[in-house]
């Protein structure tokens, strides 16, 4: 993640949870496929945590784990330390967590690795850090994520700005790379219906997302602003949409145990005498 968006997520940390509405259903979403997965939930890391949303409900419905939470963003995890005073908030970069090997059993992430610069490398740091059999379980937002703004006209479209959410097989790529076992990705929409074109922009602003440039020369007129808004428009409903891609990536660790020379080798090449 660049310091750019880290600085507009600290910027506002104290709105997120205000406008996290995609966030906090696809924290709910997230758990759903937690609680089907049988592996042990004793140690758990969640990537990405901001204002502690997610770690609420784990703890809730998991009372007894260890949790550790990792952010870039040191106001997010203040909150989160507010709402929670004995949670353990670690400030680091998704892409380089300062963990030993084989320390978690379980790695979660809601909505924050398509901030990040993302690659095989990345991966393979989350896969030495689970121990075996661990369970690495993730969100991020896919390529469609708020395509109604491509109906602008094309000089309009150039002028806004964002992230470059990649596809969900390039996901299931950079987990297979990284020598995970299994790996499933699979994707949906979600689309958010706002009353007024004023309240569509206040959530994203509110939740850290700024679509217009800061570049001068990106200027939006007030004709421009308007045909932004039309486009946005959805006569059947009367509303203003936003649509969310979510791509769910999901993998485990292999299994190892040590042979007789303490090399560590799969339990499927392990045979009984």
């Amino acid at each position: 993640m660049n310091k750019e968006t880290s600085n507009s997520f600290s910027k506002r940390a104290s709105s997120y949870d205000s406008q996290s509405y995609v966030q906090n259903d696809v924290n709910k979403r997230l758990l759903d496929r937690l609680k089907i997965i049988k592996h042990d939930k004793k140690n758990i890391l969640e990537v990405g945590s901001g204002t502690g949303c997610l770690s609420q409900n784990l703890k809730l419905k998991y009372p007894k784990i260890n949790l550790t939470s990792i952010d870039l963003s040191h106001e997010m995890l203040l909150i989160h330390k507010r709402k929670n005073p004995h949670a353990q908030c670690v400030t680091a970069h998704a892409e380089n967590p300062p963990f030993k090997d084989e320390t978690f059993d379980t790695i979660l992430s809601s909505l924050t690795f398509h901030w990040c610069d993302i690659d095989d490398s990345v991966f393979q740091k989350y896969y030495n850090i689970l121990k075996p059999s661990g369970l690495l379980l993730f969100t991020v937002a896919g390529p469609d994520t708020f395509k109604e703004f491509r109906k602008c006209p094309k000089e309009i479209y150039k002028k806004l700005r964002f992230n470059n959410f990649i596809d969900m097989h390039h996901y299931g790529d950079y987990l297979l790379n990284s020598n995970f076992k299994d790996p499933v990705v699979d994707n949906e929409q979600i689309t958010l219906e706002f009353s007024t074109f004023e309240k569509l922009l206040k959530s994203l602003r509110l939740t850290g997302t700024n679509i217009i440039s800061s570049n001068q020369n990106q200027f939006i007129s007030k004709s421009e602003y308007k045909a932004i808004k039309t486009s946005l428009y959805n006569n059947a409903t009367n509303t203003y949409e936003l649509t969310y891609e979510i791509i769910y990536g999901y993998a485990l660790k292999h299994s190892k145990t040590p042979d007789k020379t303490g090399k560590l080798v799969e339990i499927k090449e392990v045979k009984k005498d």
